[in-house]
């Protein structure tokens, strides 16, 4: 999440209960963000244990399809009944809804991607959660603190989307009971052997020659820092890219308007360190470039980024590299007000490219570490046998301390960096239903939801 976070702390293997305050003490974000999370693991885990990894409560009316049934399947479109259900522990809600009008969907009709197989396919749920601040939505904000004042606090948000599987004519069709295992075995195993990272500062003796020393070791920057290091371009090494922020990638600046190459902001930053300048290197995003960035194929597109070419500090008007129109994946980012269009800051810009990677990140490449800045390197660990796949969106935080010069990640019993999972995104997955067309307008639909335990 690109929240303006000092860290993140929460581990379920330490196996905290919860965090006490004491008297005196300074209270810091890091610890009230731990405690939402030690009871958010809690609910979650409690839910699954009792409920299975997805249930529904049925509805009493025995006319009624229940919550998420699918119904009114028409060729291109299919309804979703309102009602809730539980993945994983979190709460999803519907109101009421169809394939091409899901609230985070942001489906669109000329991608042929997006329209309903001719075959049959599965219908699942995909589950996870977005950071979302003031930026994204406004009535967060405190309007006494003045409409231009600070904001305070984000919000997480859980987002859940209508996803289809197509599935082989004549094939077997997964029952209620194993449906749930068959989805998620066949998505996860796109993303197999996952993406893994390590951390750390560089020491004196890893620097190939005296002269090269820097006047200290370590972390040399003169502030804390949460780095992110986010993969931009999913698929395993040779296509996949990542990007790197030492803010967390929180420094996010709204749009006014797009007209070609320049980018008119509400505001440049509050001040050099959380704005934007020349040769810094930028992504616009909205909630639709957001919510699908959440794809489950590895090869999936995305965006470019942009470099800043010029600045008008008067317009509050920046000058890309490129016409965003012409991006071929996401010509339409940040031109929809009602979007919330953002143009979001990577600290990458000093970085040395190699050819063509300006547009789509830096190259993952495994089996070396890989400067960052002020003495912080990363290493993208290498599989067994075969390449890892990087999927697009994962991401993995680090945060740097100047008191001790050094980052804080997990040390192996040698003193060696142990190479960990990203730690976001996390995707959840249940199914709905089974849809095969027969032509005619007639289909078979089997219901593959599995509701609540009867009630005794």
């Amino acid at each position: 999440m690109h929240g303006d976070f000092s860290r993140v702390t929460f581990d379920p293997a330490r196996r905290f209960s919860a965090v006490l305050s004491q008297q005196g003490r300074v209270q810091l974000d890091a610890e009230i963000n731990e405690q939402t999370q030690i009871l958010l693991h809690l609910l979650r885990t409690l839910a699954t244990d009792l409920l299975g990894p997805a249930a529904y409560p049925p509805d009493e009316d025995p006319d009624s399809i229940g919550a998420f049934g699918v119904d009114g399947y028409d060729g291109d479109n299919f309804t979703v009944a309102p009602g809730r259900m539980y993945v994983d522990g979190i709460l999803c809600e519907c109101d009421g809804t169809d394939y091409w009008n899901q609230p985070d969907g942001h489906l669109d009709t000329d991608r042929a991607d997006d329209h309903l197989p001719s075959g049959p396919f599965l219908v699942y749920l995909r589950v996870w959660e977005r950071l979302v601040t003031a930026l994204e939505a406004p009535w967060i904000r405190e309007v006494a603190l003045g409409t231009d004042g600070p904001d305070t606090t984000a919000r997480t948000r859980v987002v859940w989307q209508l996803c289809l599987l197509p599935m082989e004519r004549g094939g077997p069709v997964p029952d209620m009971r194993k449906a749930v295992r068959y989805v998620r075995d066949r998505i996860r195993r796109r993303f197999e052997p996952r993406g893994m990272l390590a951390a750390r500062t560089r020491r004196p003796d890893e620097t190939p020659a005296l002269s090269d020393l820097p006047p200290s070791a370590g972390y040399r920057a003169p502030e804390n820092q949460l780095y992110r290091v986010e993969v931009h371009r999913g698929g395993p090494e040779g296509t996949a890219t990542f990007k790197w922020s030492r803010e967390n990638g929180s420094v996010a600046l709204p749009v006014r308007d797009i007209s070609g190459p320049s980018v008119r902001l509400d505001t440049l930053g509050r001040d050099g360190k959380l704005g934007v300048d020349t040769g810094d290197v930028v992504e616009l995003v909205d909630d639709a470039t957001v919510c699908r960035g959440a794809s489950d194929h590895p090869d999936e597109g995305c965006g470019r980024l942009y470099t800043v070419r010029e600045i008008d500090y008067g317009e509050y008007r920046v000058l890309l590299d490129a016409d965003p129109a012409d991006d071929p994946y996401l010509p339409a980012a940040g031109r929809v007000p009602s979007r919330h269009p953002l143009l979001r800051r990577w600290d990458h810009g000093g970085s040395d490219w190699g050819d063509g990677a300006a547009e789509m990140g830096l190259p993952v490449r495994e089996g070396e570490w890989l400067p960052l800045e002020d003495g912080v390197e990363i290493r993208f660990e290498p599989g067994e046998g075969r390449s890892r796949v990087y999927r697009r969106g994962d991401h993995w935080l680090i945060p740097a301390r100047v008191l001790t010069g050094d980052v804080e990640w997990p040390i192996g019993h040698r003193g060696h960096p142990l190479p960990r999972r990203p730690h976001g995104i996390r995707y959840h997955y249940a199914p709905l239903a089974y849809v095969e067309p027969r032509g005619g307008g007639d289909f078979r639909l089997v219901d593959l939801r599995v509701p609540f335990p009867p009630r005794r």
